[in-house]
């Protein structure tokens, strides 16, 4: 018995909680976003991960990554973060792939039964991948925008691509989905409505703001495939 499911039962009755196990989700990227909701995720019930994150550990992302402490420091990422998973639950199946998403690797997915994909990446030509291979494959998904630079968790929300403001990387995405004539209407994204209080080519963070996006996205998971 999965005791530790108990109070979101309670919650969300037992039915809804024991359907989250037979969907798989895909998380890319681990870093304070992604990380935070692969937790929230984990915590509630899913069982079935697959996760993807080129990088290992660095002390540098300690103050915001909650999957990591300095004893994990040099480890690659997604290993730790399957540890974390199985320590809360020995029944969560997480198959990892330490890789660099991009249009070339993207089809790999198409080993994976996947039920909904977290993007929660940087790199602008991985974003457009993954976001297109949902699209054509009809997989629900959600693109993270730019979380760093920013304090303020009140200010985080998640909309569409085409009513996004004081975002530098949503400018950029829409630019080249426009390119491609992708509707933007079409591209469901979380970001912050608070404009960058610094302004350098290596984004500054703090936990709270992209902590607060992966639990807004954990959410917007379990609305969507509940």
């Amino acid at each position: 018995m999965d005791n530790y499911l108990s109070r979101s039962k309670q919650l969300l009755g037992e039915e809804v909680i024991d359907s989250f196990a037979n969907k798989t989700i895909l998380v890319i990227g681990l870093g304070g976003v992604g990380g935070t909701a692969f937790n929230a995720l984990v915590r509630s019930g899913f069982k079935k991960f697959v996760i993807i994150d080129k990088d290992t550990v660095d002390e540098t992302n300690l103050n915001r990554q909650i999957l990591f402490t300095k004893k994990d420091v040099g480890k690659d990422k997604v290993e730790v973060a399957k540890e974390f998973a199985l320590s809360i639950s020995s029944d969560i199946e997480v198959v990892t792939n330490k890789c660099f998403v991009d249009e070339n690797s993207i089809n790999e997915l198409a080993n994976y039964n996947i039920d909904f994909i977290i993007d929660a990446i940087d790199y602008i030509p991985g974003k457009i991948a993954i976001a297109k291979y949902a699209l054509n494959k009809n997989i629900p998904f959600i693109l993270s925008l730019g979380m760093g630079n920013r304090i303020d968790p009140e200010k985080v929300t998640i909309t569409s691509l085409n009513k996004t403001e004081n975002d530098p990387l949503a400018k950029k995405l829409r630019y080249e989905f426009r390119q491609e004539n992708i509707p933007l209407s079409s591209i469901p994204v979380i970001f912050s409505k608070e404009e960058p209080i610094v302004k350098q080519p290596k984004p500054s963070s703090m936990m709270m703001v992209p902590s607060t996006a992966g639990l807004l996205l954990a959410k917007y998971v379990i609305e969507k495939v509940r």
